[in-house]
């Protein structure tokens, strides 16, 4: 790929990100893990794999829930008008479009496997926590709900909270990788997530605990 080529696809994407948890600096560190993985792969295709990371997310402005779908035929129709290998444009779509958690296990090709890892890879650990917690707060919900005076760890639960998406999302990402580099930096993340996670648990549930006493020194009078 020529720079002339990967800048106006950057440009591309730069001119369609519009989520705070989905921002160019998360599509930068996708790309760069893209980069991590690749180096230890073989017969790799830069000009597939660098596009679909830059494109990954251009179908996404807070409102669509198939963004891989919209972003799949974004990339398309744009790729399309641009001095892009035609031969290729199916495939980057195809890597864009089964990049999403829904898509597990429908990768048909090796960039596509690499994107989806790269991405995941930005949803563990520190960063993925935190990017978690922007999301829930995008939407204005809580980070948690309490029942019966704990916690509710319950995946199903159903207020969309940043426990139920730790739980249904972060937790289960680290069984999800195809390529030995992405889960072997993932497993050194493993710790951070179970460690914090463990943490904000105990915490809010000692506090259940301690605001079941307040009766004892409240009257009645």
């Amino acid at each position: 790929m020529t720079k002339e080529l990967f800048n106006k696809i950057e440009n591309y994407m730069k001119s369609c990100v519009k989520e705070t948890a989905h921002d160019r600096e998360h599509i930068y560190r996708v790309l760069g893990n893209c980069l991590k993985i690749a180096e230890k792969e073989s017969n790799v295709d830069y000009d597939i794999l660098l596009s679909a990371a830059l494109l990954h997310d251009i179908g996404r402005d807070g409102k669509k829930k198939k963004h891989n779908e919209t972003g799949a035929e974004m990339a398309r129709e744009y790729l399309r008008t641009i001095d892009f290998p035609v031969e290729k444009i199916e495939s980057v779509c195809d890597a864009v479009f089964t990049h999403s958690n829904e898509s597990y296990g429908q990768q048909k090709t090796l960039e596509a496997k690499i994107l989806y890892d790269a991405d995941k890879l930005d949803a563990v650990g520190i960063m993925g926590i935190s990017r978690s917690l922007i999301g829930i707060g995008n939407y204005n919900n809580p980070m948690y709900v309490v029942n019966d005076g704990k916690i509710d760890m319950d995946e199903n639960c159903e207020t969309d909270t940043f426990v139920r998406y730790y739980v249904r999302r972060v937790a289960k990402n680290y069984d999800r990788f195809f390529t030995k580099t992405a889960q072997e930096i993932a497993d050194k993340q493993k710790t951070i997530d179970n460690e914090f996670f463990g943490s904000l648990v105990n915490l809010v549930n000692d506090n259940c605990a301690k605001l079941r006493t307040i009766d004892d020194i409240l009257s009645d009078n």
